[in-house]
């Protein structure tokens, strides 16, 4: 039995052998026990873990049960009238089996049409992909890898996705493709938890890293030290310096500016690893002063309104008290609209309700296909504001900042941030290839260092023959003197005239357990 195991997980995990994997009415299930419980589909990889299995919220069963719910409580009237009265005609008997046939009829119908296939309709995020799972009878899957996800956004546009806390999540993939996780419960923690799966799976990318040795000649150390040295990366201003006692140790990076005015709500943005603030841009103060217009002459009015109304005076200030309300709302909220610019990308933060909810767009600078100014009136020259809008390629969402200050010096910043990017990447890009080269030429080197190849042969002319021995036994080599020649008139007797092989030669010794030999003549004593 234990043999056939193996066998039985490679045909699991081999693309080319049929199976079932649509997994009938169960898409996904938990299996095990106490910790070692954990979710399990068909088809799923040997290192594949899931993260979660989604459905849509429950609450969307309630309207489609109506009918069915109704049939029921009609039946239990219909039971009720019938046991108060016994006596009862016929007519009643057979509004009950009516009633009956209802029931069964739209219990029928609403188990198919909408209980199952909500039953069915299982979105599986694991920490490889991310599979959609349709349809009961004629089942549907679509399946993508989460590296091909560029980016990911929730939405909850009503004040009942809020209170219910339902909404959608938005994957942009690579090529424009852009598959939705519909209506599903508490969409900005799958927002964060799917951004987490993303960022593990970058981090957990197999580095090609490989072991080499250094040379032992310090000359050569020094060498490929100064080749290998990186380039220092280059930085850009962080504004979020001023923030850091909005700091909280062990909360995941983000930027650091609150929100909600005095409530200091946190941003949910969540950084990556080397990502940073680089600016903050507020909507233009013309928005606010525009918002402000009609609360003022308002307010004004009430005010007016006490000297001459005086017997109404007690509604005159609950009025004034709500407009001054009014007033702080609107502040927070101009002050909660912004945009903000890091070193990866561009992100609009829109926040509903002060602090009850929060909705963010983000685009890679990689991603950005042109950046756009829009100035649509004389007005706005004069008080140079704009929109500008960032465009992206495909069916990929665009980023519109509209009505802030100086929108041709935001466009210049956005194209500014982003040539820095690209210049930082080839910078990383250069160090790598630094490092690569090092380990490369550290390794042959080291390896030439260790064997008899690539050994020069050491000039021993001039030497006596007993240093000229220690010179070639620290180079793995012996010194085999041949024979005497006449002395040579700047050579003094006792000294070595010349060797074979010459020096610089390159020597290999056939048996790595005889050294190589440096045939010498020596000058011949008087």
């Amino acid at each position: 039995m234990s043999s056939n195991a193996p066998q039985a997980q490679q045909a699991q995990n081999d693309p080319f052998t049929p199976r079932r994997e649509h997994g009938g009415y169960w898409r996904a299930r938990k299996v095990g026990k106490g910790r070692n419980r954990h979710w399990e589909f068909r088809g799923r990889q040997q290192d594949e873990v899931v993260k979660a299995v989604l459905r849509k919220s429950k609450f969307f069963l309630i309207t489609p049960a109506l009918p069915f719910i109704a049939s029921v409580l009609g039946l239990i009237v219909v039971g009720a009238l019938i046991s108060i009265n016994p006596s009862g005609d016929s007519f009643w008997v057979f509004l009950e089996v009516i009633m009956l046939i209802l029931v069964i009829l739209t219990g029928v119908y609403f188990a198919y049409k909408d209980l199952a296939l909500w039953w069915v309709e299982t979105y599986i995020i694991t920490n490889k992909r991310v599979l959609i799972w349709k349809g009961l009878l004629s089942p549907r899957r679509e399946e993508f890898g989460v590296d091909k996800v560029v980016q990911i956004a929730s939405e909850q546009n009503s004040l009942m996705s809020l209170l219910l806390n339902y909404g959608d999540v938005h994957l942009y993939l690579v090529g424009g493709k852009q598959p939705i996780l519909e209506k599903i419960h508490d969409p900005k923690r799958v927002r964060d938890l799917f951004e987490k799966v993303t960022d593990e799976y970058k981090q957990n990318k197999p580095a090609k890293e490989e072991s080499h040795q250094n040379p032992q000649n310090e000359k050569l150390q020094n060498a490929l030290a100064q080749l290998a040295q990186k380039e220092e990366l280059p930085t850009l201003p962080n504004p979020d310096e001023k923030y850091t006692r909005y700091h909280q140790p062990g909360r995941v990076r983000g930027p650091l500016r609150t929100f909600g005015g005095p409530l200091h709500l946190p941003c949910n943005v969540k950084y990556t690893v080397d990502e940073y603030t680089v600016r903050y841009i507020q909507r233009a103060r013309s928005v606010l002063i525009g918002k402000y217009i009609i609360p003022v002459l308002i307010f004004l009015g009430l005010i007016i309104s006490l000297f001459y109304f005086p017997s109404f005076d007690l509604y005159i200030s609950i009025g004034i008290l709500i407009m001054i309300f009014v007033f702080i709302f609107i502040f927070i909220d101009y002050w909660d609209d912004i945009y903000i610019l890091t070193s990866k990308r561009v992100i609009d933060i829109n926040r509903k309700f002060v602090f009850l909810d929060e909705e963010h767009l983000s685009i890679e600078y990689g991603q950005i296909k042109d950046v756009r100014v829009e100035v649509s009136n004389p007005l706005y020259i004069a008080l140079n504001v704009g929109k500008v809008i960032v465009e992206t390629p495909g069916n990929n969402p665009d980023l519109t900042m509209r009505v802030i200050d100086h929108p041709f010096a935001v466009q210049d910043m956005i194209y500014t941030i982003k040539g820095h990017k690209e210049k930082v990447d080839k910078i990383k890009s250069a160090n790598e290839r630094k490092e690569q080269l090092n380990q490369w030429f550290g390794t042959i080197i080291s390896t030439m260092e260790q064997s008899v190849l690539g050994k020069g042969v050491p000039n021993l002319q001039k030497l006596d023959l007993f240093t000229a021995a220690e010179r070639a036994s620290a180079l793995g080599m012996k010194v085999v003197p041949v024979g005497e020649v006449s002395s040579y008139p700047n050579i003094a007797p006792g000294l070595i005239v010349s060797q074979n092989p010459m020096p610089g030669t390159l020597v290999e010794s056939k048996d790595p357990n005889e050294r190589p030999e440096i045939h010498v003549f020596l000058s011949r004593r008087p």
